[in-house]
């Protein structure tokens, strides 16, 4: 008997070759990941590069037009004939031609100066006619024996009355006192913009100052940094009282202390520990870049994983019919097989996929020519109960495929 005609499952297709890995060079590899390692190296070059030049983006930059920018106050004063010398670094400070007695010094960013940074910033601007300190904190204070105090928290309002007299200050002048707030025990300091006690700016007069007080210039601190901001310029007499601090003479030296200028042993305010954890961090994340880079490997073509083992259609339906025979289960072998033809000759005779037994059983009754009765017994009679009418069941079915399929 053959086995056949217990089922007829489709042909399994049959696994094809795996493909030999296509040979990756090494030595490509190496080039195209040192070429991606060094370009990412000039770009954080390029970056830092221009961070340090001041950029686009350096709060209270004379070339920053962003709204934390002093672009329009520098603007303002280059335009009244005063002459801007930018110093984004404290070697360029000190390559700036010293400043005489028609200039004023502003430094902004003050948080980044050490106390020998300041302390160098400090001497080397001791022949100014004035030194405007933009929000320094404490440290930077008693570090230049000022004897100027910062207050707890800021101005409780965004703006306040001078209420003093001073070289660019009127009494009725109105600034931003978004900022840090001041005090001053020095008979010699006057306070202007006081709210409460505390200041948004200490003047303290020449030769009362700082160090070696006896030829100092004269020292504004001022707390209401944004109150030189692009963004805040142009509220209240924010531009006036500007730049009447800044331009008093034909020269103003704009100094932007660098993180790099502080020297490993040099003492730093405490407040430095959190601002160093960003550069700490972008360092990490760079090497953590260029380490997967270095590690990383490209997707190469999709490769065929042999099997374990590949077994034949043929043998699977033999492995199958066995399994029926050993059962002697007749009536389930028999309706796989009216199963599996009536679907074949759905697809075959064009109907739809599940048709009903007695839908096809009509349409091979008018394809073959054979009575529907008959066909209708065929393909939904009674299941058979042997083996015997099981094999006469699987050799109709079988001849009635080829009687539909015949031209």
């Amino acid at each position: 008997m053959s086995l056949e005609v217990w089922d007829r499952p489709e042909a399994a297709p049959q696994p094809s070759a795996p493909a030999a890995p296509v040979p990756r060079s090494r030595r490509r590899r190496l080039l195209v990941t040192a070429a991606a390692v060094l370009a990412l190296l000039l770009l954080v070059l390029g970056a830092l590069a221009m961070r340090g030049r001041g950029g686009n983006s350096e709060p209270l930059d004379p070339d920053n037009p962003g709204p934390d920018g002093a672009q329009a106050i520098a603007r303002v004063l280059e335009s009244r004939g005063v002459t801007v010398d930018i110093a984004r670094s404290q070697s360029d400070l000190l390559d700036l031609e010293a400043p005489g007695s028609d200039t004023t010094v502003v430094v902004t960013s003050t948080d980044r100066l050490s106390e020998q940074t300041a302390v160098t910033a400090w001497e080397r601007s001791g022949g100014a006619h004035r030194i405007v300190l933009v929000e320094p904190a404490g440290f930077l204070l008693q570090s230049l024996d000022l004897q100027v105090d910062p207050s707890d928290g800021t101005a409780a309002t965004r703006s306040v009355r001078a209420g003093c007299t001073i070289d660019g200050v009127a009494p009725t002048d109105t600034i931003s006192t978004l900022g840090g707030t001041y005090t001053s025990g020095r008979p010699s300091a006057t306070a202007c913009f006081t709210f409460e006690g505390s200041s948004s700016l200490v003047r303290l007069a020449p030769g009362t100052s700082g160090r070696g007080s006896a030829g100092s210039p004269e020292t504004v601190v001022l707390g209401a940094g944004d109150s030189l901001a692009n963004g805040e310029i142009t509220r209240h007499d924010n531009a006036g009282v500007a730049v009447r601090l800044l331009g008093q003479g034909e020269r103003l030296v704009w100094y932007i202390p660098a993180y790099l200028d502080v020297a490993t042993q040099d003492t730093t305010p405490t407040s430095e520990v959190p601002r160093a954890l960003a550069p700490l961090l972008f360092l990490v994340l760079f090497a953590l870049l260029a380490t997967m880079l270095w590690r990383g490997r490209r997707f190469g073509p999709l490769v065929s994983e042999p099997l374990p083992a590949v077994v034949k259609a043929i043998e699977t339906t033999q492995s199958r019919g066995r399994l029926y025979r050993r059962a002697g289960d007749a009536a389930r072998a028999g309706t796989i097989l009216r199963v599996a033809t009536v679907r074949r000759l759905a697809t075959f005779l064009g109907l739809p996929a599940g048709s009903h037994a007695g839908v096809v059983a009509e349409a091979a009754a008018r394809a073959t020519g054979r009575p529907p009765a008959h066909v209708h017994a065929l393909l939904g009679g009674l299941p058979p109960r042997d083996e015997r009418e099981m094999i006469a069941l699987a050799n109709d079915l079988s001849t009635l495929e080829k009687e539909v399929h015949r031209p």
